[in-house]
């Protein structure tokens, strides 16, 4: 197994790293309106409709929009069976509304035109051959079907992570947006797809309290590692700037691709 497939189902073998990083967006983010409602907004549902989620995580976009779940066949996916099983216990009851499914989003298990809706909710930059990806999710998606891919563009956190890389004295490495992030994916979906489009969630954090970023930081681990001397420094280097403007602001730059025929 390569190291940066191994680091991969290391970071994700539950859902504890996922949850610390969307704590702290949830908690500082300015948008009032939640990012799954929103996400759901986005999404073609029907009464009867079949939708697979890839990557499905704790399943938090679900739970997070029970009222409105559509009747239907609704997949939910991820490579980790550690994350399936929090995803099936945190959807508790409501877990028999859904069908899981352990698999790699490369290759898909279904036939032909036969999916109405496939979701990617941040997570379509860790496939690493996309292409062949996108073209098995546009083979198996129905005439009227889509794929709603989140992510996030070049400027996210972008200053934020260049700082932690410097205290901590860590390499950079190729991040989200490069791989598959709102402008370089539109790139991609439109070599496979005939339509694609962009549409962007307004938001951006406020963070008043050190220790929730550097949860978001260490849950990183082991993409981010440094000793305990530099962790001390980024607290510190954090802590000055709280005290000294009332809080850390952060752009988080941040949305939707939607791609059909």
């Amino acid at each position: 197994m390569k190291e940066a497939t191994r680091a991969l189902r290391e970071q994700y073998k539950d859902s504890s790293n996922f949850r610390k990083r969307a704590a702290l967006v949830g908690r500082f983010g300015s948008n009032t309106y939640g990012w799954y409602r929103w996400v759901l907004d986005q999404i073609q549902l029907f009464g009867g409709c079949t939708v697979l989620e890839l990557g499905c995580g704790p399943g938090t976009l679900w739970k997070q929009n029970l009222d409105r779940i559509p009747s239907g066949n609704i997949v939910l996916s991820d490579f980790s069976a550690g994350m399936l099983r929090d995803c099936a216990r945190n959807l508790g009851v409501h877990a028999s509304h859904f069908r899981f499914c352990q698999l790699d989003g490369a290759a898909l298990p279904f036939r032909d035109r036969s999916v109405d809706a496939v979701v990617a909710n941040m997570m379509f930059y860790h496939v690493e051959n996309r292409a062949s990806a996108l073209r098995d999710i546009r083979r198996v998606l129905s005439q009227r079907g889509a794929f709603y891919a989140t992510t996030t563009g070049r400027e996210y956190m972008r200053e934020l992570q260049e700082t932690t890389n410097r205290v901590l004295g860590v390499p950079p490495r190729v991040v989200s947006a490069e791989r598959f992030g709102l402008e370089t994916g539109h790139e991609q979906l439109s070599a496979i797809f005939p339509n694609v489009e962009i549409t962007r969630y307004q938001n951006s954090l406020r963070v008043t309290e050190v220790e929730p970023l550097l949860d978001y930081f260490r849950s990183m681990t082991p993409f981010i590692s440094a000793p305990a001397e530099r962790w001390a420094a980024l607290r510190e280097h954090f802590q000055n700037i709280i005290t000294m403007r009332g809080e850390i602001f952060v752009p988080a730059d941040i949305g939707m691709l939607i791609a059909r025929d």
